[in-house]
């Protein structure tokens, strides 16, 4: 028994001091990282000449930040208030007191604060190095790891499966989900203001519908389906902002308290509903269903593809991992968007000027159709709103690293354990980064793009920089510009007398205090208020201070007279130059555009404006500065704007810009290639001799008195139908003189003032325009589908410019993989009517003003027999002795000096824009003249007046003292694509008909050009012809 208690004894002994030895240990320990090391890094630190708080036991900073925090939170701030103070507070205070670096205490460990760009570039840039944050208390990463968490090789596996996901490409498919849920936004809106104004809460309205959008574009469900995964995610960060305040003492976290029972919970539930939908899609694709394009099925299926190229299942995401992105894409994508969203409609409330330019781009993008991602992608100013709201208010006040072993930035050396905190509103908001005016919400700073905005470039990263960069902020940006444009278009909103302002952060930077109040007022009841002021802004101000802007700059023109600046007087004088005709000898220009050669004389021909509406229009006549407008298509580009209906006569290749103008231009290029082009000479001959045999069935063997010019627009219509279609001309006679009453309406519409909508009301022009587009349409639907018919029963593309056409555009679209690389059936549509039009007017008003020259000009006539009689003798015309007929090449050249397809060019600026030594705004129009500078006799020389084929005889560079002063069918690389069809269509026919006939004015001619489009005799060309 004895030994029994010496033995009880012992043990005893033992444990008492094994339990006295690890109470001294692991308080040693304890000790030391409460103390000793936070010490010691704070004395390496100030050693290193940096400033920061003195470290106070165990909580460090912590009490403060959230004592500070909470103080701000009690009451909002003005609006014209920096945020800062109200945001971070205590950060902002010692920011102010020990400079841009400095350090805090998050607990025991060292918190440095960074606000160098230069800093911040090397910290993103070494992702590996700088790593996200860890330890604190485990519960804190339950709202979501995913992506967003994992380091090192995991986060090169994880970014490496979901990239695909959020390709361009993908989220195209994505963009009617947005409508969808958008559209439910704006429904609800609307039903809440009756056609009226009324004051709405936005921001639930805003979380629900991008709540919405994730549950649709990640899941494919309603948002009612998964809106208690978003709710409970609402609830988890709230929960995790509390854990992160506080001091985490190790394995706390299995303590059974209410808040870690909640958290648990809720993952739970979050993780358990997810789970179900993850199930469900496997299941289906057991079943061999396709992969549905939503983020969780492109998700699976990139997975499914890396662990089959790996062969190995370590190298793809666990069920566990697609969860965590599962949840990220909840709360991460539903967040981001609704805050970027409701902040920016805080500041457009605030600043309307931008409201109301944001709506008018979006008026003009867009007009009544349904956004699309070509649309949204050239929205400049919503661009640059997007990115100064970014700058004001980003996702977070700050961004998170943390170095893992002893590290050097920039001069310091930092042990490990140091946290990183990188400031995005203090760098957002550094005047000495972003001059004066950083506190002032101003977009243009964003007009030329990030890199120009600010002196250094790493200054701005609202989603994070280098390789870790937000993976889904295409995403956010795609649906914020899409909602941003759906409610610009269908609500005026001004800020709610019972807003107040208070941001504060839930993990994102959001709005307090009962959320925010936007008064919402539908266009209808504000537009005598609003639309007013912008109306008055639009027909008044805007020109003034324009005009102002020219003439500050040198430049001389018009004064701006309200609303119709010179459109009247435009439209008096040339009804006026058409009420008599005019001598052969006289200048044709006074005729043909009266008010501006008037404007010429007055203010010096090289440049100078007028106005077109309240838009200015610079008229160019310099030959440098239209080589450089014609060059840069991108820059400058086709005229917009005004009556829509004045493009219904053929929109097409002549209309398009951008990519899509590319797409265009290469597909129908292969149609009027030289060697396609020859196979068209039968057609060319066969219209002719069609003409020629009618004008002998008139003179009879000897002459007569002919108006040429119907029968010259009938036979070049001809060809068009004959190589356009493989028709005859009366089979497409209907689709011609239904394209030249267009022709005549369309004028109208361009010289009268246009009221924006007024294309909708029912008159009898716009109901006749839209009659004959309707029935051209249809007339060209029918050639079409019957090619298509023919196709798909094995026949051959047939070698005429239709059949091109869809050859060339299967080619394309086979080649590319993609429909959209192709054109669709209207645009072919919309082709088909510009080769009637333009193919037939051009050629027919080449070939009558030749002839009127050459019937004045009776030596020419002769050496051009000559040279034909000589070159093909009885024979029929060929392709080879046509590109060989040098005085009849000549010839063509001058008439087009006197007589081009049109008076003049017109381009349109998009943007501040600097022509020559002018900076010009957006909304300028350009007019490139091409009659003034064709007929300037310091170019051409003294006889600029004289017809003088000689002048070309060493070609066109050698004709003038400046070959951009040459330019009748345009320039640069939109110069006309079917220049060589009309000059090959022109050369034969003129070749037969000097073979036939001799020709003169006749006395009942009547010297009248004028402009309708094109510029052709206003009373026909009468010859008398001589059969030879």
């Amino acid at each position: 028994m004895e030994a029994m208690s010496m033995s009880f004894s012992a043990v005893w002994g033992g444990m008492v001091a094994v339990a006295v030895v690890a109470t001294m240990v692991y308080g040693w320990r304890f000790f030391n990282w409460a103390w000793l090391r936070p010490k010691r890094t704070e004395k390496s630190l100030r050693e290193q000449g940096l400033a920061g708080n003195r470290y106070r036991f165990l909580f460090g900073d912590l009490k403060e930040v959230v004592q500070t925090t909470e103080q701000a939170k009690l009451k909002p701030i003005k609006l014209t208030d920096n945020i800062v103070p109200r945001i971070i507070p205590f950060y902002y205070t010692a920011a102010n007191t020990y400079g841009n670096t400095f350090f805090t205490w998050m607990g025991p460990r060292p918190l440095v604060h960074i606000t160098d760009p230069l800093l911040i570039r090397q910290i993103f840039a070494n992702y590996n190095q700088f790593q996200k944050i860890r330890g604190g208390n485990p519960l804190s990463k339950m709202l979501a790891k995913g992506v967003v968490d994992a380091d090192a090789d995991q986060w090169v596996k994880h970014r490496k499966i979901i990239n695909p996901a959020f390709h361009v490409e993908k989220l195209k498919h994505m963009l009617p989900a947005f409508h969808i849920s958008c559209s439910e936004m704006i429904c609800k809106w609307e039903g809440m203001t009756k056609g009226g104004s009324c004051e709405v809460d936005v921001y639930p309205h805003l979380q629900t519908m991008t709540s919405d959008v994730i549950s649709r574009t990640a899941f494919g469900s309603s948002y009612e389906e998964g809106r208690k995964i978003f709710e409970l995610q609402m609830e988890q960060a709230k929960l995790v902002i509390q854990a992160a305040q506080s001091i985490y003492i190790p394995g706390s976290r299995f303590l059974p308290t209410k808040r870690n029972r909640r958290m648990k919970a809720i993952d739970a539930e979050v993780k358990s509903s997810i789970k179900k939908i993850i199930n469900k899609r496997l299941t289906a694709k057991e079943k061999g269903e396709n992969t549905k394009e939503d983020l969780l099925g492109l998700l699976l299926d990139s997975n499914d593809k890396e662990i089959k190229q790996q062969g190995n299942s370590k190298f793809g995401l666990s069920i566990d991992d697609v969860i965590e992105e599962c949840k990220l894409f909840y709360f991460a994508g539903q967040e981001t968007t609704a805050n970027l969203l409701v902040w920016t409609l805080i500041l457009l409330s605030q600043h309307t000027n931008w409201q109301d330019r944001a709506r008018e781009e979006v008026s003009r993008v867009f007009g009544d159709r349904k956004p699309d991602i070509d649309g949204l992608s050239h929205l400049k100013i919503i661009n640059m709103i997007l990115h100064e709201v970014l700058r004001l208010y980003p996702p977070g006040p700050a961004l998170g690293r943390m170095i893992h072993e002893e590290t050097k930035v920039g001069n310091l050396t930092l042990p490990p354990g140091t946290f990183l905190l990188l400031h995005l509103m203090l760098i957002h908001l550094d005047a000495n980064l972003w001059g004066d005016d950083v506190n002032e919400f101003n977009p243009e700073r964003f007009a030329e793009g990030v890199s120009k905005a600010t002196k250094e470039p790493a200054s701005y990263f609202p989603f994070g920089g280098g390789p870790r960069v937000c993976v889904g902020q295409t995403f956010a940006a795609l649906e914020a510009r899409l909602a941003l444009v759906m409610i610009l278009r269908r609500f005026l909103f001004k800020l709610s007398p019972s807003y107040s302002h208070a941001p504060h952060t839930i993990i994102t930077l959001q709005p307090h205090l009962s959320t925010v109040w936007v008064g919402m007022v539908t266009v209808a009841v504000a537009a005598t208020v609003v639309y007013g002021w912008r109306f008055f802004n639009w027909a008044w101000l805007r020109p003034k201070r324009t005009e102002k802007s020219l003439r500050e700059q040198g430049l001389t023109g018009n004064r701006y007279r309200f609303l119709f600046g010179d459109l009247k007087e435009v439209a008096k004088t040339a009804e006026q130059a058409k009420l008599k005709p005019i001598k052969l000898t006289d200048n044709i220009v006074p005729r043909v555009m009266p008010y501006f050669y008037t404007a010429a004389n007055t203010y010096g021909n090289f440049t100078f404006f007028t106005w077109m509406g309240p838009r200015p229009m610079v008229h160019i006549t310099d030959p440098l500065l239209i080589r450089q407008i014609l060059a840069n298509y991108n820059q400058f580009q086709k005229q917009r704007g005004g009556n829509p209906l004045s493009r219904i006569l053929g929109k097409g290749l002549v209309d398009v810009e951008g990519d899509q103008w590319v797409k265009h231009r290469k597909i129908i290029n292969p149609a009027f290639h030289v060697e396609k082009l020859k196979h068209m000479l039968p057609a060319f001959y066969i219209s002719c001799s069609e003409m020629i045999s009618k004008w002998e069935g008139m003179t009879k063997g000897g002459s007569c008195e002919v108006d040429v010019y119907p029968h010259l627009q009938t036979m070049t219509s001809d060809v068009i139908s004959r190589t356009a279609f493989g028709s005859s001309y009366e089979e497409g006679r209907k689709i011609f003189e239904l394209q030249i009453e267009q022709a005549k309406l369309v004028i109208h519409s361009l010289q009268s003032f246009y009221i924006p909508g007024s294309h909708i009301l029912p008159t009898k022009r716009n109901r006749r325009m839209k009659a004959i587009d309707k029935e051209v349409k249809s007339s060209i639907m029918k050639i079409i589908n019957k090619r298509l018919t023919a196709k798909e029963r094995g026949e051959n593309a047939k070698e005429d410019l239709i059949g091109m056409l869809l050859d060339s555009n299967d080619k394309e679209i086979k080649q590319q993989g993609n429909s959209d690389s192709g054109l669709s059936v209207d645009d072919v549509i919309e082709e088909c009517k510009l080769f009637y039009f333009a193919g037939q007017e051009t050629t027919a008003n080449l070939l009558v003003w030749t002839l009127i020259l050459l019937a004045q000009h009776t030596n020419w006539q002769d050496r051009a027999r000559d040279e034909v009689l000589r070159v093909f003798g009885d024979r029929t015309p060929d392709i080879d002795g046509l590109n060989h007929l040098k005085i009849i090449n000549m010839i063509f050249h001058e008439v087009l000096r006197f007589y081009p397809p049109g008076p003049a060019i017109g381009r349109m600026i998009h943007e501040e824009t600097k022509v020559g030594n002018l900076t010009l705004p957006p909304g300028t129009f350009l007019m490139l003249h091409l009659m003034l500078t064709h007929l300037d006799a310091n170019l051409w020389g003294d006889d600029v007046n004289e017809f003088n084929p000689e002048r070309f005889s060493k070609g066109v560079s050698k004709a003038t003292k400046e070959p951009a002063s040459y330019f009748p069918f345009g320039g640069g690389p939109r110069i006309c694509v079917g220049q060589n069809f009309a000059a090959l269509e022109a050369r034969l026919t003129l070749a037969m008909i000097l073979r036939r006939f001799s020709f003169k004015l006749s006395p009942s001619y009547s010297h009248a050009p004028h402009t309708i489009l094109t510029l052709q005799p206003q009373f026909g060309a009468q010859l008398i012809l001589t059969e030879l």
